[in-house]
């Protein structure tokens, strides 16, 4: 985990307010976007590792027992920690346990907001659909980007009224590579490169070579995915490329970090990317 500043966990008034009509695509400023992806990074969810150091492979169950670990290194106010105000499943809001908690905390003086991180398969705004479970009905909205589609890890915010009432009252919906690794991606083409990825890591694993897959991290304006891959061999030096992901080909952002390659619609289907990347994990 980072020992840097982490930001606040709330959200505004203006935050609530509907999206404009026919804008489905969230802003690029859009704070519960913002707070998603600080909390998936602190987790570590940006990172898959070799196989050899993670041997029982990945789970919902380890993924979100990561997100609840990394609420404890935000806030939601001044001395109250986002852990104690921190759900990962939908039937804390129906069963009186988010009120109750968000009341306790107020008592103290701090009127505060919660969130859970519900994984969904489905989002139709403003309820959210998880399996075996019922929908969460956010008051106004739940906003998304990009046109993966599901499965989603979603952030819902929560507020008590001035009775003690507690409402869903915005929620962001996130792209992710599967339901037992975390991984925001922006198009089904993310999924797609990063099971090649993780394809190549069992390969060099099984030449004790360790492979490390990393999503880097760029502003909602940089239009291609990107993934930092370092490949360790023993008595050997370190080596690292980074893949851009985009369908259209689209090298994104002039200000951003040339990619080793440029992964699009017409290279991966007619496998020039994964000849270049055998080629260049070979050498």
């Amino acid at each position: 985990m980072r020992a840097s500043p982490r930001p606040l966990f709330h959200i505004t008034a203006d935050a609530m307010l509907p999206a404009a009509p026919g804008m489905a695509m969230v802003a690029p400023r859009d704070p519960l976007a913002l707070l998603l992806e600080e909390l998936l990074e602190a987790a570590d969810c940006s990172i898959i590792p070799p196989p050899a150091l993670a041997p029982d492979g990945p789970s919902a169950t380890r993924a979100f027992a990561a997100l609840r670990r990394a609420s404890a290194f935000f806030e939601v106010a001044a001395g109250a920690s986002l852990a104690d105000h921190f759900w990962t499943h939908g039937s804390a809001l129906r069963s009186g346990e988010v009120a109750a908690r968000l009341r306790a905390t107020a008592r103290c003086g701090r009127p505060v907001q919660g969130f859970l991180a519900l994984y969904a398969t489905d989002i139709c705004s403003p309820l959210l659909y998880s399996p075996n479970a019922m929908p969460v009905r956010v008051r106004t909205r739940i906003s998304f980007q990009g046109d993966a589609g599901g499965p989603f890890l979603a952030l819902i915010a929560c507020e008590a009224d001035p009775v003690g009432r507690v409402q869903a009252i915005a929620g962001h919906a996130l792209p992710i590579y599967h339901g037992r690794r975390f991984m925001p991606v922006r198009s089904p083409l993310d999924r797609d490169v990063l099971r090649a990825l993780e394809h190549l890591q069992v390969a060099l694993d099984a030449h004790g070579i360790e492979c490390w897959i990393q999503r880097a991290r760029f502003p909602q304006s940089e239009a291609a995915a990107r993934y930092n891959i370092r490949i360790c061999v023993p008595g050997k030096a370190e080596r690292q490329f980074m893949i851009a992901v985009h369908p259209g080909g689209l090298a994104g952002d002039d200000s951003a970090p040339p990619a080793d390659f440029l992964v699009d619609a017409g290279n991966w289907a007619n496998g020039t990317f994964i000849a270049w990347l055998t080629r260049t994990v070979s050498r």
